[in-house]
């Protein structure tokens, strides 16, 4: 990438960037939030891939989108993506048990199902409609800069991170903390996802393993918090099964540098789509 080409791709960066979180700041004046959802909600949670998409169709740069799956080249990866968020939560519900931070109370595989399932097309179409614009926009760009990877990785989560802060009261709700020490936590677990994310987006060049993850992640921990998890005061931190829990950040952190390594030692640079 010469000099022209780098200096582009950061002015889209960052036209992308500002536009996705003003598109996100317009919900909360339209009505609707995570519990009542309305037309402003509905724009919010499709500002990633609106954005996206105007981006490339202006600049007509199709070029690294990853649409195509590529599943049979990229099984393993995918495996990742389906297991990595069931592992993680109930590793996090174990241990949330052990350090009395949180508990599982009336919970039957018939009722969580039964609750979970309605949920899961629109978990799904919320995490196509993030994922176009996370990592299927915002993360090759940035990986085509040829900058550090975590660097890399930690500005996409900068980004991700701020799209969450119009609904940042409802979305973390369930908790008796501040927004004062709950904001940056949110900010560190964005950045620990995103490694894993972006690790999985770099070696697969496409971005429906993403999908697949947000959207396991989604349909899992969503039911159980609504249903059958409660948090002990003061320790929702550590119990939490989303982005924002200390256990959940860990875990996700270990496993994208271990997915980095991996991509290493292969020698794997950022991939074209195919």
């Amino acid at each position: 990438m010469n000099d022209s080409e780098r200096k582009k791709t950061i002015r889209y960066i960052v036209i992308f960037s500002v536009l996705v979180n003003v598109v996100a700041w317009i919900g909360p004046l339209l009505g609707g939030d995570p519990t009542s959802p309305g037309l402003g909600f509905l724009i919010w949670g499709t500002a990633p891939i609106l954005v996206s998409v105007l981006m490339r169709a202006v600049t007509r740069d199709w070029s690294d989108l990853g649409a195509k799956p590529t599943i049979r080249k990229n099984v393993r990866w995918y495996l990742v993506s389906l297991l990595a968020y069931p592992v993680a939560i109930a590793l996090a519900l174990l241990v949330g048990s052990l350090i009395s931070a949180s508990s599982v109370s009336e919970f039957s595989m018939g009722l969580y199902i039964q609750a979970a399932l309605p949920a899961t097309v629109i978990f799904f179409f919320f995490a196509l409609f993030e994922e176009v614009g996370w990592r299927g926009y915002l993360a090759p760009k940035m990986y085509s800069l040829g900058i550090n990877v975590y660097v890399a990785h930690a500005l996409v989560a900068v980004v991700w991170a701020s799209w969450h802060l119009p609904y940042i009261r409802e979305l973390s709700s369930y908790s008796t903390e501040g927004l004062t020490t709950y904001i940056p936590r949110l900010f560190l677990g964005a950045f620990a996802f995103s490694i894993v994310y972006g690790g999985i987006r770099i070696l697969t060049a496409t971005f429906w393993p993403a999908v697949l993850m947000h959207w396991v992640g989604n349909s899992i921990a969503n039911p159980l918090v609504a249903g059958f998890v409660s948090f002990s005061a003061g320790k929702e931190y550590l119990g939490s099964v989303g982005v924002d829990g200390l256990f959940m950040i860990a875990f996700f952190g270990l496993l994208g540098v271990v997915i980095n390594r991996w991509r290493s030692r292969e020698n794997t640079a950022p991939k074209s789509p195919v």
